[in-house]
């Protein structure tokens, strides 16, 4: 046999298999399985991904106004603010198990229009009281619609790696899955902006004025939660004809299968420790951030400032740290154990300057939380990635299930602590700094895993593409 005999047999072997992987039924090897983009990948995105901001926005609809509505309806206060917000983790922690079946068994259609569905429904039975003039029936309808708002939460933060897996290719999961979460924590920039629309008693208003704000602002987020709904009811496929990767062709193991492989896998639950600590009071006191910078002498239009630069600052390193990973993958552990170390040394000196041990200075209010906050932020998509990767064949929309619940958990802890009477707001800094510190510590003992991820970055090059 010749050189070129030779040559001419492989190139042979691997148009027959690039023709076979063409006609690849169910039964077929895995590497012979044919994968395909959709361009709609990124209207399915950025439909959930503004479905996932929208619900952050109401969920912390109530903390950037907590001076306007303290005078605008009787009986408002700090514990009312925080019990809005800490309604999105009761319910989160009580009906995550629930939607992330639901999603398991219905598929990603059904659980995302349901959460489209009350998230709407919400905004809506939220400005009926108007019709009215009871503060008591207002509270009450505000209450029902953060129970509404908070429930959908569930699959907002946990289905992102879902949609990543089931739309995306390797190379563009990470990415996809950090838009989605950047995308939610916009949500807060959003909220933040609010005082532009509703006055505070600092500027002169009075409480009926204040409340003609706040009924008008109520008033167009009803009407922008019903159109996302029909938005996702006209048009969100569930997966595309065509899986993006090898990986995706794999059936993932059912809800309760999932549930009993992650519980047994001491990786995971470090990973999911380390993530709720982490992410966890970061995420529950950026709904409360006016009262710890109140101590420190800014008002809520400076507070404003300070919480939307924060979340707009956090979702842009958010994006590079996935973008990144999504490049160099294989190496998450030590990316994650850098951006900790980061965010511990900012929650520290912001923590100095909570308790004057250093001169201070407006510029370091921002400069030290913006930066704990986006060093915190920026590991969420990182700690998604790196325990889909440990629990594969694990369904995505469980892990995250099992990430964010725990995150949530963390959450309502927080919360539940400023009804605390007299306690103040100062013990809020001791947590912040020794949440991150303690964060470290089941991290280092986490071993990596990457099957899926190297399943499917082997010989990518028969991948088609299919523009719609």
């Amino acid at each position: 046999m010749t050189v070129t005999d030779e040559v001419d047999g492989v190139m042979a072997m691997k148009a027959h298999l690039i023709a076979q992987s063409d006609r690849c039924n169910d039964d077929c090897p895995l590497e012979l399985k044919e994968t395909k983009l959709f361009f709609r990948r990124f209207w399915v995105l950025a439909i959930f991904s503004i479905l996932g901001c929208f619900q952050c926005v109401q969920w912390n609809t109530w903390g950037p106004l907590s001076d306007s509505v303290d005078v605008a309806f009787h009986g408002w206060g700090s514990s009312t603010v925080a019990m809005m917000a800490n309604w999105g983790t009761i319910t989160f922690v009580t009906f995550i198990t629930p939607m992330c079946w639901l999603m398991t068994a219905k598929g990603l259609r059904v659980g995302v229009l349901t959460c489209a569905a009350l998230v709407a429904i919400g905004t809506i039975v939220r400005i009926i009281p108007f019709l009215t003039t009871s503060d008591t029936f207002f509270t009450v309808m505000a209450h029902v619609c953060a129970i509404c708002v908070g429930i959908p939460g569930t699959l907002v933060m946990a289905a992102p790696p879902l949609i990543a897996a089931e739309w995306f290719p390797p190379k563009e999961r990470t990415t996809a899955t950090a838009v989605a979460q950047v995308m939610n924590q916009l949500g807060s920039a959003v909220s933040y902006m609010e005082p532009l629309v509703v006055r505070s008693p600092s500027q002169g208003a009075t409480p009926a004025e204040i409340r003609g704000d706040i009924q008008r602002l109520l008033y167009a987020w009803a009407g922008v939660g019903s159109a996302i709904f029909l938005a996702i009811l006209i048009y969100f496929p569930p997966k595309p004809p065509t899986p993006p990767s090898r990986t995706s062709h794999v059936e993932r193991l059912d809800f309760l299968n999932s549930v009993k492989r992650m519980l047994r896998n001491k990786d995971v639950l470090l990973v999911t420790l380390s993530y709720g600590i982490t992410c966890g009071f970061p995420a529950a006191w950026i709904s409360v951030l006016n009262y710890s910078l109140r101590d420190l002498g800014l008002d809520q239009e400076e507070a404003m400032w300070v919480g939307l630069s924060s979340v707009i600052v956090s979702g842009v390193v958010t994006l590079v740290a996935g973008r990144l990973t999504d490049y160099v993958y294989g190496h998450i552990k030590p990316s994650l154990i850098f951006l900790l170390i980061c965010d511990i040394a900012c929650y520290y000196w912001f923590f100095l300057l909570s308790w004057g041990a250093i001169t201070f200075t407006k510029w370091q209010i921002y400069a030290s939380v913006i930066g704990g906050l986006s060093f915190s932020f920026a590991s969420s998509p990182l700690f998604f990635e790196v325990a889909v990767e440990i629990c594969y064949p694990c369904s995505e929309v469980n892990v995250g299930g099992l990430l964010t619940g725990t995150n949530n958990l963390v959450g309502l802890t927080f919360l539940f602590i400023f009804f605390i009477p007299n306690i103040g707001f100062q013990w809020v800094t001791y947590l912040l700094l020794g949440a991150g510190a303690l964060a470290l510590i089941p991290l280092m003992f986490v071993k990596e895993d990457y099957s899926r991820s190297n399943i499917d970055r082997n010989n990518l090059q028969h991948s088609a593409y299919q523009p719609i």
